[in-house]
C-alpha cells in the first residue's frame, strides 16, 4: 500500500450502526448533508462523512493540492474506522473515492461514483478551473482558498482510464439525468473503463445527486452491498 503524506485531522460526522459507508461530497458541501442524503441507512451502516481538507471545519493545509492528498485523507478514515468500506462520492468526492480505490485498494469494498467521468480536462476546462478558483478568491479571500484548491486539484485530476482496469471492487456509476456539469453519457463511459461497472441514472436529478436524488443513491448503496455479500449467506 502506498505511504501516506503528514496526516490531518478531518472533521468527521458518523451515526448509525452496521459496515462502515464512507461518504464524500462535492466542492463546497460538507459530511453533514450526506448523513441527511443516507439517513435511511442508519440501521444498516455506520455512516462516515468527512468534511474533506478546505471544507466546513476541517483544515486547509498549505496548497497546492491533488486528488490523491484527498484519498489519502479519507484512507487514515477508513483505517481507523475498522476496513473495508463502501465508500459513496460525489463530484470531488467521487474523484477522491476512484484515487483510493486505485491507491489503496484492500481498504475499499464497493463504490459508488456520481458526477465524474474518466478523462483529464483539455486545456480549455482547465483554464476554467483555474477561473473558477481565482473568483472564488477574489470575493472570499482568504476564507475561500480550501475551496480554490479544490477547484485546482479537481482541473488537473488525472485522466484515469488506463488505470481502471485495475479496480476489482463493485462499482456502480449513478449519474444525474439532467447534469448538465458533467453529462451521463461522459458518466457512462467511466463505467465502461471499469470491468463489471453498472451504469444508471437518476432521471430528473441534476449534479448534486446527494441533494435532488436522496432516494436513488440510497437505493444503489444497497444494491452494491447486496452484491458483496457471499452467494453462501444469501441461501442461509
Amino acid at each position: 500500500m502506498p505511504s501516506l503524506p503528514p496526516a490531518i485531522d478531518l472533521t468527521v460526522h458518523r451515526t448509525g450502526r452496521g459496515a462502515p459507508l464512507v461518504a464524500l461530497l462535492d466542492l463546497g458541501r460538507v459530511g453533514a448533508a450526506m448523513q441527511r442524503a443516507l439517513r435511511d441507512l442508519r440501521r444498516e451502516h455506520t455512516i462516515v462523512a468527512p468534511d474533506l481538507r478546505g471544507h466546513g471545519a476541517s483544515p486547509t493545509p498549505k496548497g497546492p493540492w491533488s486528488i490523491d492528498d484527498f484519498s489519502s485523507d479519507v484512507a487514515r478514515i477508513i483505517q481507523d474506522e475498522g476496513p473495508p468500506a463502501t465508500v459513496v462520492g460525489v463530484g470531488l468526492g467521487a474523484a477522491a473515492a476512484l484515487a483510493l480505490a486505485l491507491g489503496h485498494p484492500n481498504l475499499v469494498s464497493g463504490l459508488i461514483l456520481s458526477g465524474l467521468g474518466p478523462k483529464a480536462e483539455d486545456e480549455s476546462r482547465q483554464d476554467r478551473w483555474t477561473s473558477a478558483a481565482r473568483a472564488v478568491r477574489d470575493r472570499a479571500g482568504e476564507g475561500g482558498e480550501g475551496i480554490a484548491l479544490s477547484i485546482e486539484a479537481m482541473g488537473s485530476r488525472p485522466d484515469w482510464r488506463g488505470a481502471l482496469a485495475q479496480v476489482h471492487s463493485p462499482v456502480m456509476v449513478l449519474a444525474g439525468g439532467a447534469d448538465r456539469a458533467v453529462p451521463p453519457d461522459d458518466q457512462r463511459e467511466l463505467s465502461m473503463w471499469i470491468d463489471g461497472a453498472r451504469f444508471t441514472t437518476a432521471p430528473r436529478v441534476g449534479h448534486d445527486v446527494a441533494g435532488e436524488g436522496a432516494r436513488e443513491l440510497v437505493s444503489a448503496v444497497r444494491l452494491l452491498t447486496m452484491e458483496q455479500v457471499p452467494a453462501e449467506q444469501l441461501a442461509a
